[in-house]
C-alpha cells in the first residue's frame, strides 16, 4: 500500500463544521486584530492543512485603497508582515482581489500573473489557494494557503473560502470598535459584571500589553532605518539591549516570585518553581541571541517566540498538549515584555489598570506586581486555581475576571475602578463614585 500523501484529509465531515464554528467565536473575542488574525491563521493551517497562511488586506484611505499588504502570516518570516505588497490586480493575489474568485494552483510560479518575493521562498510551497477576503461588493483582502504536495480539490476552496467569513467578521467589529473610539461622546460610563478572583477595589488608567507587530512600529519610529538594519553596528547595539531587558525582566520575576513563595501553596509552588527552570532555558536563550541581531527588536523576538513553541511540540509529541500550549504562551508573553522593554515601552507601569484578552499568565502577573501595578481586569474567564491567580491573590492584586463587553466599552487611556469584592469594572467612574472609593480606602487603612 503507498504512504498516504503528508497532506491527505482523513475527515471532511464534523471536526471541519466544528472547526469553522470554533473560528467564528475566536473572531468574536474582543482581543487586538493582530493578535485575532493570527490566531484565526494557525487554525487555518491545522485545518486545511497547510504549512503556510497568509493574509493580504487593502490598504485603508482613498489615496492607498488599491494596496494590498500582508498583515499576518503562519510560516513565512515574520518580517514578510507589512512589507510584502501588491496592487489590486497585480500577482496572483491581486488578480484574486479583482475577480473576485478563487485561484487554485498546482505550481503557482507557472501562472502568467504571479509575483515572486525571493525573500518568502515560495518555491518550497507551490501549491497555491487563494480567496477574496468579500466585505460588501469588493474584496477587502485575501486568504492565501499553500503547500508542498497535495493539490488543493474544490472541498478545500469550499472550506477556505468559509474560513474568510471568520476573518470578515474580525476586521469589521475591529474597524467598529475603533470608530467608536475616534467618536465625540465614545467616552462613555459604564458599569460590567464579572467575577471576582481577588480581593480589593483599586481605580487607574487602563494599559493593554503590547503586540509584536505595535512593538516592531514604534521601534522603527524610534530608530527609523536603524532599527532594521543588517549591519553589524545595528546588531550589536540590538543585542545589548535585549540583553539588558532580559537581565532585568528574570530580575524582577525572580525578586518577586521569591517574595511570594511563604503565601503559596505547595502544589501551586512547584508549577512556579518551573518559571525558574524556563528564565534558566539556554535554548530560549540561545534563540534570543541568534535572532535578534538579524532584525528589528520585536520582529526577532516574535520568531523566537514561535520557533521555540515549534521545537517543544516536535520534541513532546507524546506530552500533555494543553501544558504545552501554555509554555508555548508564557514564553510569547515573556518575548513580547522583553521587547518592549528593550525599546523602552515598558508594560505594565505602576499605578494602571491592566487590561488582559482572555488569559491571565504566571508571567504577566509577576511582572505587574513588580511594577505596582494597580488591578487587574481580563476579559474571560479565568479559573481561580490558575497559576496567574494564585500569585495575584498572594500579592493582594485585586483581580476581575470574565468581563463581558470591556474592549467594547473601554479603550486605552481611559479611567477604570476595578473591584474585587463586588465583581464589577466601572468604566469612568463618575465623581461621587470615585469619592466613595476614596471613603471606603481610607476606612480600611
Amino acid at each position: 500500500m503507498s504512504e498516504p500523501e503528508p497532506y491527505a484529509i482523513q475527515d471532511r465531515g464534523s471536526a471541519r463544521i466544528d472547526a469553522i464554528l470554533r473560528l467564528a467565536e475566536r473572531a468574536s473575542r474582543l482581543r487586538p486584530l493582530p493578535e485575532v488574525l493570527s490566531a484565526l491563521l494557525t487554525e487555518c493551517t491545522q485545518l486545511v492543512p497547510a504549512p503556510i497562511a497568509s493574509l493580504y488586506l487593502r490598504e485603508r484611505g482613498e489615496a492607498r485603497s488599491d494596496e494590498l499588504h500582508m498583515v499576518a502570516n503562519v510560516g513565512f518570516p515574520a518580517e514578510a508582515v507589512d512589507h510584502i505588497r501588491l496592487k489590486v490586480g497585480e500577482g496572483v493575489v491581486g488578480h484574486v482581489a479583482k475577480a473576485l474568485r478563487p485561484v487554485s494552483l498546482e505550481l503557482a510560479a507557472n501562472h502568467a500573473a504571479f509575483k515572486a518575493f525571493p525573500e518568502l521562498r515560495e518555491e518550497r510551497f507551490p501549491i497555491f489557494l487563494a480567496v477574496p477576503l468579500l466585505v460588501g461588493a469588493r474584496a477587502e483582502g485575501v486568504l492565501v494557503v499553500q503547500r508542498s504536495t497535495g493539490a488543493f480539490d474544490e472541498s478545500d476552496v469550499a472550506l477556505v473560502a468559509a474560513l474568510t467569513t471568520s476573518f470578515a467578521l474580525a476586521i469589521e467589529r475591529a474597524r467598529a470598535r475603533r470608530t467608536e473610539d475616534d467618536a465625540p461622546d465614545a467616552h462613555h460610563p459604564a458599569r460590567l459584571e464579572g467575577i471576582g478572583l481577588v480581593a480589593g477595589a483599586e481605580l487607574g488608567r487602563i494599559e493593554t500589553l503590547p503586540t509584536f507587530e505595535g512593538l516592531a512600529a514604534l521601534e522603527r519610529k524610534q530608530r527609523g532605518d536603524a532599527a532594521d538594519a543588517d549591519t553589524p553596528e545595528a546588531g550589536a547595539d540590538r543585542s545589548a539591549r535585549v540583553r539588558s531587558a532580559v537581565e532585568e525582566l528574570f530580575r524582577d520575576l525572580t525578586r518577586v516570585r521569591r517574595k511570594l513563595e511563604p503565601d503559596i501553596d505547595a502544589a501551586h509552588l512547584a508549577a512556579l518553581s518551573s518559571l525558574a527552570l524556563l528564565q534558566a532555558d539556554q535554548r530560549l536563550l540561545e534563540a534570543i541571541e541568534r535572532e535578534v541581531p538579524k532584525q528589528n527588536v520585536a520582529l526577532g523576538m516574535r520568531r523566537v517566540a514561535r520557533d521555540y513553541a515549534q521545537a517543544a511540540l516536535r520534541a513532546n509529541t507524546g506530552a500533555d498538549q494543553g501544558t504545552l500550549s501554555e509554555r508555548s504562551d508564557e514564553v510569547e508573553e515573556l518575548c513580547r515584555l522583553i521587547a518592549a522593554r528593550a525599546i523602552g515601552a515598558r508594560c505594565p507601569t505602576g499605578q494602571a489598570v491592566l487590561v488582559l484578552p482572555e488569559r491571565l499568565s504566571v508571567v504577566v502577573t509577576l511582572v505587574a506586581v513588580a511594577q505596582r501595578t494597580a488591578a487587574i481586569a481580563v476579559c474571560a474567564a479565568v479559573s481561580p486555581e490558575a497559576l496567574g491567580a494564585v500569585v495575584a491573590r498572594a500579592a493582594k492584586l485585586p483581580v476581575v475576571a470574565d468581563v463581558g463587553g470591556l474592549y467594547a466599552w473601554a479603550r486605552e487611556g481611559d479611567v477604570l475602578l476595578v473591584d474585587g469584592d463586588q465583581g464589577t469594572v466601572r468604566v469612568s467612574p463618575s465623581a461621587t463614585q470615585i469619592a466613595r472609593f476614596r471613603q471606603r480606602e481610607r476606612a480600611e487603612r
